[in-house]
């Protein structure tokens, strides 16, 4: 396989509606339109500090992540109006956010700058700034997708981030003692410079470039290395991210079928780890595991492919499940949550190992959804495990008890277009990326809270 590297501008000053970027997300084949959307458009004159973004907004949410400890939330924005010249990353203070909700939720206090919205009045809104750790962001390119966390001890971090608009993955690293990102030698909300971003393949004479729409990605700490779905076709890539070393794009492999990969997860860090790829085509669900033979880069080797065959509301159902968009695994790689759309669904797996080393791979429940899913986070909350889906469609949050079968705890709207969320289970809290809403929503996941499930903070949007 040899894809070469698609070089683009980002353009400048472009603007489009909300209307239009809802449609291109709303669509099945968002990333082609996307795609599109960026070629399309005409740069127009503009100087560096009229389309530089705002280092204390977030737009067009796409994704969200928690650090291992809690203490500090990783937010992109994919600039998907192309109203500015790039897109973002963005690091918010959960110590500033758990405060200010405790003292929301005992007393009612409400900060300056801050209101309490007619129409939701258990909601304090406020503006992302005020949670916003000063000079910690960066700017990276247009259309990013994902994000991915890779503990590399002592608290720092690797992000790694798929960006359809170069087409990159973009990496960078933070430090707790610094409390910035860091992926350029540059100042002041720094773009990421081109050491930091993946384009082609290591190791070849005529280097291959990362094929297009790179869209889910998955981090492995202990194997250090990472993984990234394509959108557009059946290829999985592989990063080779050592620890005390620089990332490097090493192999990219088919699955044999021209169709979009989406969610992608590992089953359990390590040497050993099992990598599960869903596809937004099929019912199939493809596993692969990383090889590190002796003198030679990392490479993927595939292991096949089982069926999502037990949607709807039982595991007798015996349907099929298309459309997939994403997988979280749960009892150290033994249970796994898959979000489907065709038909709406969330699959709960025994993915434990039989007595021949391979895992089951058994549908234990099947749960009804909402239409238009687009992600799936789980976390303990004192009660019990949940599971939480974001609902583009529906401007909702799924609840999901997976107890006794699965059942749907609870519903709550959380704002226009919510995309990704991320849990931070020792602060009781959901974060929801709000795409349409240019915001984050944040859920009280307390099952003893009075106001259990109901989102108590918004940062950003209309605040």
């Amino acid at each position: 396989m040899t894809v070469r590297p698609v070089t683009q501008a980002t353009p400048a000053g472009s603007r489009r509606s909300k209307l239009a970027a809802m449609d291109l997300v709303r669509s099945s084949r968002w990333s082609s339109r996307w795609a599109l959307l960026a070629a399309g458009v005409v740069a127009c004159t503009a100087s560096e500090s009229e389309v530089r973004p705002d280092p204390d907004r977030i737009f067009y949410p796409t994704a969200v992540t928690v650090a291992p400890d809690d203490s500090v939330a990783f937010v992109v924005s994919a600039n998907s109006d192309l109203t500015y010249d790039s897109g973002t990353v963005q690091v918010v203070d959960l110590a500033v956010v758990e405060q200010v909700v405790a003292a929301w939720k005992s007393n009612r206090t409400v900060p300056a700058g801050c209101s309490v919205p007619t129409d939701a009045t258990e909601t304090l809104a406020c503006p992302e700034a005020d949670f916003l750790i000063d000079g910690a962001g960066v700017r990276i390119g247009n259309f990013a997708s994902a994000v991915t966390t890779q503990d590399l001890g002592g608290g720092k971090l690797r992000l790694l981030v798929p960006v359809r608009g170069d087409p990159s993955i973009t990496w960078m690293d933070w430090d707790p003692a610094t409390r910035a990102l860091a992926c350029s030698t540059g100042q002041g909300f720094p773009l990421c410079d081109d050491e930091h971003r993946l384009v082609e393949l290591t190791g070849f004479d005529d280097p291959p470039g990362l094929p297009s729409e790179p869209y889910g990605v998955f981090a492995d700490s202990l194997g250090q290395f990472a993984v990234v779905s394509h959108f557009a076709n059946g290829i999985i890539s592989l990063i080779d991210s050592p620890a005390a070393g620089v990332p490097s794009l090493v192999d990219a492999r088919s699955i044999g079928l021209s169709v979009g990969m989406s969610g992608i997860a590992g089953r359990k860090a390590g040497a050993d780890d099992l990598l599960y790829a869903q596809s937004v085509d099929t019912d199939r669900v493809f596993l692969f595991t990383v090889a590190r033979p002796a003198g030679r880069q990392p490479s993927l080797v595939s292991g096949g492919f089982f069926f999502q065959n037990a949607v709807g509301s039982g595991s007798d159902s015996g349907g099929t499940a298309d459309d997939s968009r994403g997988i979280v695994f749960r009892d150290g790689g033994d249970r796994a949550f898959f979000v489907n759309r065709m038909p709406p669904a969330l699959q709960e797996y025994d993915t434990s190992l039989g007595p021949t080393g391979v895992p089951v791979n058994r549908v234990i429940a099947s749960t009804d959804i909402c239409r238009q899913a687009t992600s799936v986070t789980a976390a303990e909350t004192g009660a019990g495990e949940r599971a939480y889906v974001t609902c583009y469609g529906d401007g909702q949050v799924y609840v999901v008890d997976p107890r006794a079968g699965g059942a749907v705890a609870a519903t709550t709207l959380t704002g226009r277009g919510p995309i990704a969320s991320a849990a931070v289970p020792s602060r009781g809290l959901l974060l929801v990326a709000n795409f349409l809403d240019d915001s984050l929503a944040v859920v009280d996941i307390d099952p003893t809270s009075p106001v259990a499930y109901r989102v108590v903070l918004r940062l950003g949007g209309n605040s």
